[in-house]
């Protein structure tokens, strides 16, 4: 009898062992191998959008990756990895209340030690219908610290060319690139920089959301693999030091279906962003903290120039634009050029206190250019910044170059008092200036960096730390302006400064795919400034991008000094402007909602924008030429916006095509018409 029960006993082990798992709710369906296929996630169901199934994927799949660092010199390798289909002793999985389940791998080897981790990979179904993923890695080695995670890592989302992808993208936070084929190499996305930390996968409208609603922006990176892969690599705090390192990433991962299109994936996406810290303050347009004017200067100029010349330009350019305010910013202001003696930029130039009082005084603003985050490495003063700066696994000073014609660079760890007092020191005397803002280069565009250095007052590695650094230092800069009226601005459009910066400037070159993902999430919670194009592009291509921001609520510009001698150009600048300015309600602090339907046929225009020299508004010479972008646009947009003031629905249309249009439109369930002339601009009441 005792052996009957044994076989019996078993063969249910061997059951268990093939046997599928599934998690299911009313909106998704997740289908996970047994526990000989290391409990690799198979396919997930979109049950919002007639069963679509995307993750279609082979048992013995990774479904997770962890990485160990070895602490000392002991005698074994320096490195370890597991993953779910590593050999260990036991595996289960925990059914958890609400449809959830906790998959457990207990044992694995470490080299030099047995039996020491173990994993619990938690996915837990929430109450709006989307999965939640954590995992967490007890290690009990007396040599290796959990260092790396990779996690949630889905396979082959969708096959190549089947599905749009909505991709991170530089500035405007994504592209949607249309049946996507697989890519050559993998694309890696660090969070706190351009980008999002989002994808989605839609296909035939059903959308599939990949996300980590991560409300204390720790470092990571999501990335996109060949083969529609996708993934979250996590450095974890107090990285391979062991009984210190965190068992795991401390946020979740979302995973969820959508029905629709990337409008939708966009609202999802605001709908936590609307919770965090960053957007806590509330709308712009209720701010008593947040100076009006970053919001409502239409157009930017970029220059490097002496005093006398930024001054003379503005001063053309309020003759040229007599009825609306410019913004310049404003390099060679400091004693030095560009990219070198950061952050040593005093004394300014002579003038320099004298040109920013007379742009003040006819309406206009010069907007001196910092450095948020480098020391050049040549300085004498570097001997005394470098144990500040952020440090590499090997205990080296990380160092960063930009061009062949500058020394090299190191950022400085955020998290040092250092860093703090010499950033607002620099920034109090350009205040002292009399200046009524400041630029803080590369904040916003560079990704946070795990800094391993044990001196510094953060975690070893990852972890929220450079997050919580960086709004201590710009709490205090961003009050001192805002005390003045002054407002702060920095590169790209790394989300989670907005509470303490006020605007961002956009600067990658746009492509036709591109679409408004970020002023779909942040609308009325920031200020987005810069279209950069050529100013010899032909007027058609010109208009073509420059409209298509202006709907977008995006302030225009960072043009060359040179285009206030082009006429034609200065016309469509001064519509455009003269448009967003009649509409500040809207586009300015009003929240963007979606893209009319036209009816009937809406033909293509086409384009092309020559790129830009790098560096060629700052007139350096043999500066290499980016992309010429040809393509095409659809000859009318549409994008509707609510009033920040009445609530209520406008629809803003442009016609790029050089012939008139009378157009009608649909939007969820109102309609409206207008006519526009060639190149023409109109607003549509809704509702």
């Amino acid at each position: 009898m005792k052996i009957v029960s044994a076989l019996f006993a078993a063969a249910c082990a061997v059951c268990a062992a093939a046997e599928d798992t599934v998690l299911e709710n009313d909106a998704l369906r997740l289908e996970f191998a047994g526990a000989d296929g290391g409990y690799s996630l198979k396919c997930v169901v979109n049950k919002l959008a007639g069963g679509t199934r995307f993750c279609v994927a082979a048992s013995n799949a990774p479904l997770w990756e962890l990485a160990f660092w070895r602490d000392g010199d002991a005698d074994v390798p320096s490195r370890a990895r597991i993953t779910n289909l590593s050999p260990c002793r036991a595996k289960r999985v925990e059914r958890r209340a609400g449809g959830g389940a906790v998959f457990v791998w207990e044992g694995f080897d470490l080299p030099g030690e047995k039996n020491v981790a173990c994993v619990r990979a938690t996915v837990r179904l929430a109450a709006d219908g989307a999965s939640l993923w954590s995992i967490e890695a007890p290690c009990s080695s007396a040599v290796y610290g959990l260092a790396e995670t990779r996690y949630p890592i889905l396979r082959r989302v969708a096959q190549s060319g089947e599905a749009d992808v909505l991709m991170p993208r530089t500035d405007l936070g994504a592209s949607l690139v249309k049946k996507m084929p697989w890519l050559p190499r993998p694309r890696g996305f660090a969070a706190l920089g351009y980008w999002p930390m989002m994808t989605a996968f839609i296909r035939d409208g059903a959308g599939l959301y990949f996300a980590a609603h991560d409300s204390s922006a720790r470092i990571k990176t999501i990335k996109i693999m060949p083969e529609h892969g996708v993934e979250f690599y996590t450095p974890v705090e107090n990285a391979g030091i062991p009984g210190r390192a965190a068992e795991g990433p401390r946020y979740e991962t979302t995973l969820a279906a959508f029905k629709g299109d990337w409008w939708e994936a966009a609202r999802l996406y605001r709908v936590w962003a609307l919770t965090t810290k960053w957007t806590s303050k509330g709308r712009i347009v209720d701010r008593s903290d947040y100076p009006r004017r970053i919001a409502e200067i239409p157009f930017w100029i970029n220059t490097h120039a002496m005093p006398d010349e930024a001054s003379n330009t503005l001063a053309r350019a309020r003759a040229v634009f007599p009825d609306f305010d410019t913004g310049l910013h404003w390099h060679l202001w400091q004693h030095s050029g560009h990219d070198v003696n950061y952050p040593e930029y005093f004394p300014a130039q002579p003038g320099t206190k004298e040109c920013i009082a007379f742009c003040r005084s006819i309406g206009q603003e010069a907007m001196p250019y910092t450095n948020g985050r480098l020391w050049s490495t040549n300085l004498l003063s570097f001997a005394l910044a470098r144990p500040y700066s952020i440090t590499m696994p090997d205990g080296s000073p990380r160092v960063e170059r930009y061009g062949k014609l500058t020394p090299p660079l190191s950022p400085i760890c955020p998290s040092t008092e250092m860093w703090n007092e010499t950033l607002n020191g620099f920034a109090g005397r350009v205040l002292d200036l009399g200046a009524g803002s400041l630029f803080l280069d590369q904040i916003g565009a560079c990704p946070a960096l795990p800094c391993y250095s044990r001196a510094h007052p953060h975690p070893v590695g990852g972890g929220a730390w450079y997050f919580e650094a960086y709004q201590r230092i710009l709490s205090k800069t961003h009050a001192r302006y805002a005390a003045k009226g002054a407002f702060l601005t920095t590169e790209g459009s790394g989300e989670p400064w907005m509470n303490v910066v006020d605007g961002y400037l956009t600067v990658q070159q746009r492509q036709p795919n591109d679409v408004p993902f970020y002023h779909a999430v942040y609308s009325g919670y920031t200020t987005y400034f810069c279209t950069p194009e050529n100013h010899e592009d032909d007027d058609g291509s010109f208009f073509a991008a420059q409209a298509r921001e202006t709907l977008w609520g995006q302030a225009l510009g960072w043009y060359h000094p040179l285009i206030l001698e082009w006429p034609s150009k200065c016309a469509i600048i001064r519509q455009l402007a003269s448009f967003r300015q009649a509409h500040l309600d809207c586009l300015a602090y009003g929240s963007l909602l979606g893209e009319v339907s036209f009816d009937g046929e809406v033909p293509d225009v086409p384009l092309t924008w020559l790129g830009r020299k790098q560096f060629y508004m700052w007139k350096v010479k043999n500066a290499p030429l980016s992309p010429t972008i040809t393509g095409s646009m659809p000859s009318l947009l549409g994008y509707v916006w609510r009033s920040a003031s009445t609530g209520r629905e406008i629809a803003f249309l442009a016609n790029l095509s050089d012939v008139p249009r009378d157009v009608s439109f649909r939007w969820r369930d109102a309609a409206g018409s207008a006519k526009l002339a060639a190149r023409g601009l109109a607003a549509v009441e809704l509702r």
